[in-house]
Order: structure tokens, then sequence, then C-alpha cells
């Protein structure tokens, strides 16, 4: 009963809610059309007059019937959760209420970050002069007004129940778990936002042909990025000052936040957001450098040759931003950190992860290029029979794989062998790179399985007259510099692995060891028991406390 009752009033006030939010919304929304109206604006209502009365009339129908259901279900479950007792504060702290919370806060972000793009998009281009989209101004306002309120109702109850109460469990990690995700969500609006905005500049800077486009053709990219930065800064900053503070604050809250795991997994996967865009971008330019060079750009003219080189460069800008930012954010709260062991492991997480990364988009390129190397040289008719620059464009796209993807690689991969080399224990033993390991010589046995199945298959089909040899270089020249490339690594990664192995494994003719924990009563003098042990132990054995870890 006591935990029937709670899902069943919270789960009528969420389905209320809904039914109120969207009467209100269509109740604001002709409000404003007609206001609009009034006030001499030429706007267009399908239907007329009859259909708008249709439209009151539901909307006023579903407001009228879900707000006192809606009232009555939230003021009893307000009241259970305001009661001044223990009874008071396990409601608060019941999951129950967090799922209810959380899913009312994630569902008025949605709706209301939607509803912002569009009407912040809208607004700039009617501001521009130009024709502004099938959207409603007033549906889109009435939206925004309407969800931002639940939002900021929602989210000053949750910030009272933290302030009432200490949360345990899933009552602070769910509504955590929206916290985050709205500002990710936040975050890669920013990033595309900006990066737009950035490749727009270019791109007026340079001009455009203006038989090609009119002379407002900046109109529509200049409203979408603009939107999508405004909307995604303030989603991302209201979101992640709520973090930054929470990590300040004293007692459980804060410390619940610093420990957070939520909280790394959203710093790492921002990182990876930017060490992937922040390489794609940069390969797309060198492949552009290198077409230049080798001349093979499919645009000669100085200014769209401009726009080649200068445009992804612009786009990579808040990509390389979010990457650094992130990464002095969780290198920086790792020092502040004074358990070595976890400073020790976000380092690992980020340095070995960006090291897996470019090692991914080097071993593409490279076993591409391979794979064209042996085609050319073998005469097959992959680059043969192909148009004249077809093959300098593969070799230029290819290359700038090889030359970001191992660049980031090898800059990584050296720091890890620096702390190899520091403390060869701690960091051959660590998970981290264990996993690391274990991933690279994985993946790089289904590529060389792959590869060897596609060119057995081939060469049968050719033995047993299954197909013709014509052709036979080409079908497996892409299959054979995979397998290349995966033998390599296989080799490399398995030699590191039994390195890492042998270090851990004892030396022939050392001393057998057992750990072992000594513990006593609060303030009983560990050191002279120690001490005791030593002078009865028989020749040979002996105790010892083991040395702090190194972080």
């Amino acid at each position: 009963m006591r935990v029937v009752r709670p899902i069943y009033l919270y789960f009528i006030a969420a389905v209320a809610l809904a039914m109120l939010a969207s009467g209100l919304m269509d109740l604001l929304r002709i409000a404003l059309e007609q206001a609009s109206l009034a006030l001499g604006d030429s706007l267009v209502i399908v239907g007329g007059d009859q259909d708008v009365r249709r439209e009151l009339s539901r909307s006023v129908a579903l407001s009228v019937v879900a707000l006192p259901v809606w009232l009555l279900h939230w003021w009893l479950a307000e009241r259970a959760a305001l009661r001044p007792d223990l009874a008071g504060e396990a409601e608060r702290r019941s999951l129950v209420r967090a799922l209810f919370l959380t899913a009312v806060l994630a569902g008025s972000f949605t709706v209301s970050t939607i509803a912002s793009v569009l009407l912040v998009e809208r607004l700039v281009v009617q501001a521009l002069g130009g024709a502004p989209g099938p959207d409603s101004l007033a549906a889109n306002l009435a939206t925004l007004l309407v969800a931002g309120t639940v939002w900021a109702y929602h989210a000053r109850v949750r910030r009272e129940d933290t302030a009432a109460v200490a949360m345990t469990g899933a009552a602070v990690w769910v509504p955590r778990l929206y916290r985050y995700a709205a500002a990710f969500t936040g975050a890669l609006l920013l990033i595309f936002g900006l990066a737009g905005l950035l490749g727009l500049l270019v791109e007026v800077l340079v001009g455009r042909d203006a038989l090609v486009a009119p002379s407002d053709w900046w109109h529509g990219a200049l409203a979408g990025g603009v939107a999508r930065t405004a909307v995604g800064l303030v989603a991302w900053a209201g979101h992640w000052t709520v973090s930054l503070r929470r990590l300040r604050q004293p007692g459980w809250l804060g410390a619940d936040e610093r420990a957070s795991i939520l909280r790394r997994t959203d710093l790492y996967l921002l990182i990876l957001v930017g060490v992937v865009g922040t390489l794609s971008l940069t390969a797309i330019f060198l492949n552009n450098a290198l077409q230049w060079l080798l001349g093979v750009t499919p645009d000669p003219s100085a200014p769209g040759q401009a726009q080649r080189l200068l445009e992804p460069l612009a786009w990579a800008l808040p990509f390389v931003a979010t990457w650094a930012y992130h990464r002095w954010i969780l290198l920086g709260e790792a020092r502040g950190v004074a358990e070595a062991p976890l400073q020790a492991t976000a380092r690992r997480i980020y340095t070995y992860g960006v090291a897996l990364v470019g090692l991914g988009f080097g071993s593409v390129g490279v076993a591409y290029l391979l794979g064209l190397l042996i085609d050319r040289v073998l005469g097959g008719s992959r680059t043969l029979s192909a148009p004249p620059d077809w093959f300098p464009r593969q070799v230029a796209l290819f290359a700038s794989f090889v030359l970001v993807g191992l660049g980031a690689w090898l800059w990584h991969w050296y720091a890890a062998a620096r702390r190899v080399a520091d403390d060869p224990a701690a960091e051959r033993g660590a998970l981290v790179r264990r996993i690391s390991l274990f991933a690279t010589l994985a993946a790089a046995l289904v590529a060389l399985l792959g590869s060897l199945a596609v060119t057995l298959y081939r060469v049968l089909t050719v033995i047993l007259g299954v197909e013709s040899a014509r052709g036979l270089v080409s079908d497996v020249s892409a299959a054979l510099g995979v397998l290349v490339v995966a033998v390599a690594l296989l080799a490399y990664h398995a030699s590191a692995l039994r390195a890492d192995l042998r270090e851990r494994r004892p030396p022939p003719g050392a001393a057998a060891t057992l750990p072992l924990l000594l513990t006593g009563p609060p303030g009983a003098d560990l050191t002279a028991v120690l001490a005791e042990l030593q002078a009865r132990l028989p020749d040979g054995y002996a105790l010892r406390p083991l040395p702090e870890r190194k972080g």
C-alpha cells in the first residue's frame, strides 16, 4: 500500500499535467493570434472563425477537466512530502517522486528547447526581412511559456527536496541523469550552432557566386546558427552551472556530486565529441590541402579553394574548445581529489581513450592506402580503370586520416609510455590500460578474421571455377590492406601486453608473499603489535607494512 498509493498519485498527476499543459498551450496560442489580428497583423487562420471556436472549445475542455484532477493529486502528493516527520522525509527521497519529477523536467525541457529554437530562428529571419517559415510564432511562444513554466515550477520542487533531506540511491542519480543529459544536449546544440556560424562567416568573407545563389542565401543559415547557439548556450550553461555550484557545497550533496559517475561520464562523452570532431575536420582540411597540392581539387578557383581550406578549420574551433575545456575540467577535478587512484584513473581514461580514437582513424587510413598500393602494383582494375584523378583523390583522403589519427595516437601513447617508465607496476597493472590493450587486440583480431575470410572466399571461387580470375586483385586488395594492418596491431599490442604481464609476474627465485591486513580496536598501537609479531616469526620470514602507492 505504501508503494501503490504514490505510484497512483504521481501517475494521474503526470497524465493530468500533460493534458493541462496541452490545453493551456492552445489557449495561449489562440489568445496571441487574436491579439495579433487586433493589432492589424495579416495572420492567416485556416478555416476561419469556426475553426477558432472549435480549437477554443477543445483547449478549454482539456484545461477544465485536467486542472482539478492535477490539483487534487498533486496536493495529496505534496501533503505527504511536506509532513514534518520521518514519513515526509521518506516521501521526499522516494524513487517514485524522483521519477515523476525527472520525467516532467525532461519532457518540459525537450518541448521548450524545440520551441525556443524554432522561435529564435523565426525572429532572426523576420529581423533580416525574410519570409518566415510555416511554423507559427504564436504557437512557438505559447509552447515555450507553458513548458518553461512547468519546468521552472518542478525544478524548484526538486531543489526544495534536496535542500530538506539527504537523498540516497536512485532518488539521487535519476534526476542527475536528466541534468547531465540536458547539459549534453545543450552542449551539442551550442557546438554545432557555433560551427555553422563560423563556417557561414568564412563563406561570406570568401564570397559566393551571385548567379548560383540569391542575395539573401545566408539568412536561413544565420538564423539556424544563431538559434542553436543561443538555445544551446542557455541549456548547457544553466544545467552545467548547477553542477559546478553543487561541487562546492558542503554536506552530502557536494560529496555525492564529486563522486558522481554520471558527471565523469558526461565529461568523457563531451571530450569524445571534441576529439572525434577535431580529428574529422582536421582530416577534411588535410584532404582538401593535399588535393590542391596534387592538382585534383574539384574547385581550382581562388575563392573556392580558400573556402575548402578555411571552412573545416572554422568548423573545428568549437570542437577544439569543447575538447580543451572538458579535459581541463576533468584533470583539474582529478588533481583536487585526495584519493590518488581516482586521479590516476581519470587521467588514464582520457589518455588511452584519445589514443584509441586516434588509432582507429590511423588504422583505417593505413589499411586503405595499403589496399590501393597493392591494387596499383599488381595491376588491379580498381585503380587502373578509374578516372585519372581518382587515385590521387583517394590517396589525399586516406593520407589525411593517417596523419591525423597516428599523430593523436603517438602523442597520447607516448604520454602513457612515459608513465609506464615512471611507475611500471602501477601503470602496467592498471585496469584502464588492460582494457585498452585487449580492446585493440579484439578489434584487430576481428578485422584479421574478416579480411582472411574475404580473401579466401575470392580465391576459392577462382580455384573451383565459380568465377574467373579477372578482377581478383581488386576484389582482395582492400582486404589484404586490412590484413596487414591487423597483423601489425596484433603483434605490437600483444608484445605490450606480454611485457605488462611479465612485469607483474614475480621473478624466478623471488620470495613467496601473502598480503595481510592488520586491524585493531580504536586507539590501538598497531606499530607495537607489528613489532611483537615480527619478533615471534621463524627464521626466513618477515612482516612489513606496504609502501603507499603513488598516484
